[in-house]
């Protein structure tokens, strides 16, 4: 008998879902961009899929840009603000228990020059409020936390961070890594002031292998 016990990290797709991919790829394969009757096809799954993650979030459809994985979507999020905003300041905040598509981008980004606090966590794997707030100065552009831990499950409460970050410094940028989250929990970004967010497909009509980011706007 197996146990499987990662389906948070990936699940099993839903028959369904299987059957839409296997159709796409053997019968709707058109180039999405391409103006003939199979792009057009092609084009109508993104559309469907983009209008269904849209309404799960309640933002916007042209807000969410399609990536190849949640590790795409981190790096697109962290070293694209970052690069951005160079001329605002070059100070970032994420915290000691990211995921290794944060830790590992943000090393990158600390070679390229920009100076990176990572903020520790206590027994539960949350972080400080006090100390994030004592964290964020002039020069901070970004703060990149996750939603859910993918190790230990820790919740962090991303609208009380936001609020912490809006009270200091309103321009901040506020990065949330929600893989682990979506699907299994509500998540507002514009109520919860996120301001970037990543997200990979779960238990739904939308194909595992598409993963995204949806920019939100202040």
């Amino acid at each position: 008998m197996e146990a499987y016990f990662d389906n948070s990290a990936t699940t099993r797709v839903y028959d369904s879902v299987a059957d839409i991919m296997v159709k796409v790829m053997k019968e709707d394969y058109g180039n999405a961009a391409a103006k003939h009757m199979k792009g057009v096809e092609a084009e109508r799954y993104i559309r469907e899929a983009r209008e269904e993650i849209a309404k799960s979030l309640k933002v916007k459809e042209k807000e969410i840009i399609f990536t190849s994985g949640g590790t795409e979507s981190n790096n697109l999020a962290l070293v694209g603000t970052a690069l951005a905003n160079r001329r605002a300041g070059n100070h970032l905040i994420t915290t000691a228990v990211e995921h290794p598509s944060i830790y590992n981008t943000m090393g990158w980004l600390e070679e390229q020059g920009f100076r990176i606090t990572y903020l520790p966590v206590d027994a539960a794997g949350h972080i400080s409020l006090e100390e994030l707030e004592h964290a964020v100065c002039d020069d901070t552009i970004l703060v990149s936390v996750m939603y859910v831990n993918n190790e230990i499950g820790a919740v962090e409460p991303v609208e009380e961070i936001s609020r912490v970050i809006r009270a200091k410094k309103p321009d901040v940028l506020f990065h949330v890594d929600a893989i682990q989250a979506y699907g299994k929990y509500q998540i507002r970004p514009k109520r919860q002031g996120i301001d970037l967010l990543s997200v990979s497909g779960t238990r739904s009509t939308v194909p595992r292998a598409w993963a995204f980011s949806t920019w939100t706007r202040r």
